[in-house]
């Protein structure tokens, strides 16, 4: 997984927030607020290709007194958040997509 380009994390009044530029602002429609430790892993993310263990791992090292269960949970919460705000490459495409393939007698 990869976060898309064109974004950056800005912190507002004590609050980050994700901010597209360029390009993105026509897929990135919703303003999207993450927590300091969202934060955390959004700097890595940004610069890295990943998985959720990878994060899972990181929030282990950086983190006391979370459970490598409540880390998996959160982060599922934190991708799912990115993912469906098109903020996420995540190889999943989304929308509707509609073909026609002939068959070879020339119906379809």
């Amino acid at each position: 997984m990869r976060v898309k380009d064109g974004l950056i994390l800005r912190e507002v009044a004590g609050q980050y927030v994700i901010v597209p530029t360029g390009k993105r602002v026509r897929e990135v429609t919703n303003i999207v607020y993450i927590s300091a430790s969202a934060a955390y892993l959004w700097d890595y993310m940004k610069d890295h290709e990943f998985e959720k263990d990878d994060l899972v791992k990181r929030v282990m090292e950086h983190y006391t007194g979370v459970t490598k269960e409540k880390a998996a949970e959160d982060i599922d919460k934190f991708l799912n958040t990115l993912s469906n705000n098109s903020i996420l490459d995540d190889g999943v495409i989304r929308g509707k997509i509609s073909v026609t393939i002939p068959v070879k007698d020339g119906r379809s």
